[in-house]
């Protein structure tokens, strides 16, 4: 054994060092086994460059970095794209706009037209054959009618829309009048689902409506 004091010697069993007088009693350390313990140490010291509790903050602090990275790349589904939503109502009002525009400068305020036709009548169907006004022997053959005036290619045209039986079949009917400043009108055209009628179609047509209309009252 060996002195921990002098480092002398000793047989094994030894009380005190027969050197320095050391009290050999007391439990020795095995210096060997100590420095390679430190060398072992040391080595996972230089193997890692920093003790454990640094190792451990370390790789806490990367996997935090990690997930703040994946967080921070994850798309935000909570938002919604309201910059696009409010382009598209945009150009939709606008469309609205711009079509009632339209229909304003095409057609106008036609009301005076249209009563004038209405309340007037045709000069072989008068009031006193006990024939009514146009507007009331239309409404009361077709259905589902309607009136609008307009000006095209420089005419001014009061529109009749109205259906009815044709051949035992339901026709579309449209039927134009034309107008004039004295207040006068005369027909312009008809079409029966869109597709014009000769004049004698258009006089039979007259001819119906009125006859049918005639005492109504």
């Amino acid at each position: 054994m060996i002195c921990s004091k002098c480092r002398n010697e000793m047989p094994e069993g030894a009380k005190f060092c027969n050197n320095c007088g050391a009290d050999l009693s007391i439990k020795q350390f095995d210096t060997n086994d100590s420095d390679k313990n430190t060398q072992s140490i040391n080595f996972k010291k230089e193997d890692t460059g920093q003790d454990s509790q640094q190792f451990i903050d370390q790789n806490n602090n990367q996997d935090n970095g990690q997930n703040n990275s994946n967080i921070n790349q994850q798309p935000d589904n909570t938002k919604q794209p309201k910059k696009k939503k409010n382009i598209i109502i945009g150009i939709i009002v606008t469309i609205a706009i711009l079509l009632g525009l339209a229909a304003l400068g095409s057609s106008g305020d036609y009301s005076e037209e249209v009563s004038s036709v209405k309340n007037g009548h045709f000069e072989d169907y008068s009031s006193d054959n006990g024939y009514p006004n146009v507007g009331d022997a239309f409404e009361n053959y077709f259905d589902d009618t309607s009136w609008k005036a307009f000006t095209s290619d420089g005419i001014d045209i009061v529109e009749f829309n109205g259906t009815f039986l044709y051949y035992d079949d339901e026709t579309d009917c449209c039927l134009q009048f034309q107008t004039y400043d004295d207040g006068s009108f005369d027909i312009y055209a008809v079409e029966f689902n869109g597709i014009p009628q000769n004049k004698l179609i258009i006089s039979a047509l007259i001819d119906e409506v009125m006859d049918e209309a005639q005492f109504m009252n």
